[in-house]
């Protein structure tokens, strides 16, 4: 199966999903945020706890799915009596389902500014390594 991934999302998060099945989570981290640009509802996602950089063949991790997902841009504005500041930040908020269990087979892609792309064997039993 062919997944983009969300990598470096913590353990919490990760049980969280398995426990209850769904979960929203809402990123900032620009390489899983151009993963969230890419997808669209109803897309299956490869959620793992390894950073970016080691995602190779043989990391295991979460096959879900994209149920909603929401773009938003977050404004602050900070002045003073010198100054004047504007930050814009975007974000991406996407709700999961879990799928399986999965098990990375090939590194597709991940450059810069473009989602990491993954072929994902599906994990149906105990698998001793």
């Amino acid at each position: 199966m062919i997944c983009f991934a969300l990598t470096g999302i913590t353990r919490q998060v990760i049980q969280d999903l398995i426990k209850n099945r769904i979960r929203t989570v809402e990123i900032r981290s620009p390489h899983n945020f151009y993963t969230l640009q890419g997808v669209d509802v109803g897309d299956p996602i490869f959620v793992t706890p390894a950073s970016h950089t080691d995602v190779i063949p043989g990391t295991s991790g979460l096959i879900t799915r994209v149920n909603e997902l929401q773009i938003m841009t977050h404004r602050m504005v900070q002045s003073g009596e010198n100054y004047y500041e504007e930050i814009e930040s975007q974000a991406a908020r996407a709700q999961l389902q879990l799928v399986s269990y999965g098990r990375v087979r090939t590194v597709k892609g991940g450059g810069f500014a473009s989602p990491m792309s993954l072929e994902v064997d599906e994990v149906r039993y105990c698998d001793a390594r």
